[in-house]
């Protein structure tokens, strides 16, 4: 078996090792949501009986709801047709990325560091029919719906997040994990000692926030991006946690904003000799949305100039 072979082979095990502690979240999530489901009916049966309670016309009050809610769809409706597809559409910036990252890395090895492209990247979802259209690429069953996939091309990955809840009801029922992606990096350290290993992420998506809250609702809706990074020899070091790389949340707003950067990720280990090892960059793509009306995406997915690239992983030793 070729050392190529080899690094496959242990970087597949490895993500199924790892998706197994998603799907682990994907079950206990839905005997959370089953159990849900329950007291969320026991309360909405105690709030309409209060408000009868006042002598409050229910069949009016619902005929109110539903009124609103109609209201709130056809405008949702009407403003993700106006404003979304100027950011689904735009240009993409993919060779103004290799430009950038030519130059770092052609600086980065003259100062004696080792530049090297992804091997692999892969993305989990609890529900796979929502990314099965990003690539139509072959994804590997998990429980429920839920699934992961090695993209083709590792240097370039599609995954978003949408959530909407199209009634008037102010909790989220939302009990799912949020999709991941992560990128893999392999190399075998010549010298035993400590390493420095930076990985460069660009990323190139948007997101879209609506909802408008007032004294007798309560509509919000966020967007958030984290990542944390592992080095794997013979085992996992533990995951490093970074400053989430965009965290907003409104309460009243109508916004599509585009997100272009480039973040460096690094992180520091002992590496033994001889041995192979994997750096993996994990990120979570979360949109989160209460109230009718309420809406949230981010998205690293649409059109040709939304998706998460990988630049290389810079190593030195230290």
């Amino acid at each position: 078996m070729t050392s190529h072979d080899d690094a496959e082979r242990r970087l597949r095990e490895l993500t199924e090792s790892r998706f197994k502690d998603y799907a682990a979240e994907v079950l206990a999530a839905k005997s959370w949501a089953d159990h849900d489901a329950s007291k969320q009916a026991a309360r909405e049966k105690r709030r309409r009986d209060f408000v009868a309670s006042l002598g409050i016309d229910l069949k009016k009050f619902d005929a109110g709801l539903e009124k609103d809610d109609r209201a709130q769809e056809a405008e949702l409706k009407s403003f993700l047709a106006e404003f979304r597809a100027k950011s689904a559409t735009r240009r993409p910036l993919r060779a103004a990325d290799a430009r950038a990252a030519a130059l770092r890395s052609e600086v980065l090895a003259e100062s004696g560091h080792m530049v090297l492209p992804a091997a692999a990247s892969s993305i989990f979802a609890a529900d796979k029919a929502l990314l099965t259209d990003i690539g139509g690429l072959e994804w590997i069953n998990g429980p429920i719906n839920s699934g992961w996939v090695f993209p083709d091309d590792p240097s370039l990955i599609r995954i978003k997040d949408s959530e909407h809840y199209p009634n008037a009801l102010c909790w989220d029922n939302r009990q799912t994990p949020y999709p991941e992606f992560a990128t893999h990096f392999t190399f075998t350290p010549a010298e035993t000692g400590t390493y420095e290993m930076t990985a460069v992420l660009a990323f190139h998506g948007f997101y879209v926030l609506r909802c408008d809250d007032s004294w007798w609702n309560c509509r919000d809706a966020g967007v958030r991006l984290t990542v944390q990074t592992n080095v794997h020899q013979y085992a996992d070091i533990g995951w490093k946690d970074f400053p989430a790389l965009l965290d907003v949340e409104k309460d009243n707003t109508e916004e599509v904003t585009n997100f272009d950067r480039t973040f460096f990720l690094d992180t520091t280990t002992q590496l033994r000799a001889g041995d192979p090892v994997i750096v993996t960059a994990k990120g979570v793509v979360q949109a989160y949305a209460h109230g009718g009306g309420a809406y949230a995406e981010l998205n690293f997915a649409d059109g040709t100039a939304n998706y998460v690239y990988p630049l290389f992983l810079s190593v030195q030793q230290v």
